[in-house]
């Protein structure tokens, strides 16, 4: 028989592990030039690191293909055998075979089976080409010189694409935050500024592609107005961490009397009263205030009346 046969979780863990680290290599070397004390033009930055953005795809590819895998292994794991059914050692008196003995499918056969058993919920249609082009990418990389003019923004991109069409659109931000939140280390220091911190992944995503493009994996419209969140940015000027604003009205109106924040996913209660500065010469037409640890602390313009 076959023994230790796989379980969908298992694949699911891998590729999310994976697609998370790809993600992380791309983000150390972002906040490393961001946190540069001279001048460095940003594209001769990342071209001087391309083998960390090559590993980067090589490693999204894998956890595309884990995820491929769980989809078939809730059907069978079986389906992702590539031996000949005589070698399978089924019949009575053939050796055990553990499942990680025998050859299984990837590439293009990968493909073939995974569109085979998946229903017409899954958008096949989008995620097919897709595959293929980062199977191709991924190829090139590993058994060629590589890809030429190969951005890191192509990835994040990717990234967020893969996530939204296994999951949902905004599965990139629990996923990254419940990583970043999970690290041995967090809390240690501080948990409240550490996690208001997290604010640093979504600006990353934010400068690495346009307002159009990250719209399709938020739940808000970034074009519309962000507020500065009573939670995060009260602990963030506490070490006079920068300004951030990732809070939205929830529902986007005029009398809308909650916001929710994407860095630490709470939701806060605000009233709908005009910003009045404490310095006359300061103009605000901010009318959302908060009381939940400063009285009266617009959240346009984070003054105190």
């Amino acid at each position: 028989m076959i023994k230790n046969i796989p379980q969908d979780i298992e694949f699911e863990q891998l590729a999310l592990d994976c697609i998370t680290k790809s993600f992380e290599m791309l983000y150390s070397i972002g906040w490393d030039y961001k946190n540069l004390t001279t001048d460095v033009n940003e594209e001769e930055y990342w071209k001087h690191n391309d083998i960390t953005v090559r590993t980067s795809l090589i490693v999204l590819f894998q956890g595309v293909e884990y995820l491929m895998k769980m989809k078939i292994t809730e059907k069978s794991a079986l389906l992702l055998i590539e031996n000949n059914r005589s070698d399978w050692s089924t019949i009575p008196g053939k050796r055990d075979k553990n499942f990680d003995e025998l050859i299984t499918i990837s590439g293009e056969n990968l493909l073939s089976v995974f569109c085979a058993i998946t229903n017409d919920n899954f958008k096949l249609d989008e995620f097919a080409p897709k595959f293929e082009e980062l199977r191709k990418k991924r190829n090139k990389l590993v058994h060629s010189t590589g890809v030429n003019g190969l951005d890191y923004k192509y990835i994040i991109k990717e990234i967020l694409f893969i996530l939204s069409i296994f999951y949902f659109d905004e599965k990139w931000i629990e996923l990254l935050r419940e990583k970043f939140v999970s690290e041995p280390t967090f809390g240690h220091w501080d948990s409240d500024v550490e996690l208001a911190s997290y604010h640093q992944t979504l600006d990353f995503v934010k400068h690495s592609l346009t307002k159009s493009e990250i719209n399709k994996y938020i739940p808000y419209d970034i074009k519309s107005r962000r507020y500065f969140c009573p939670y995060c940015t009260y602990w963030l000027t506490k070490e006079e961490e920068p300004e951030v604003k990732w809070g939205f009205l929830t529902p986007n109106t005029a009398d809308s009397t909650k916001i929710h924040c994407l860095v630490c996913d709470k939701e806060h209660d605000v009233s709908r009263d005009q910003c009045q500065p404490e310095d006359p010469e300061d103009e605000c037409k901010g009318n959302v205030l908060s009381n939940e640890y400063i009285d009266k602390q617009c959240l346009t313009c984070y003054s105190q009346e």
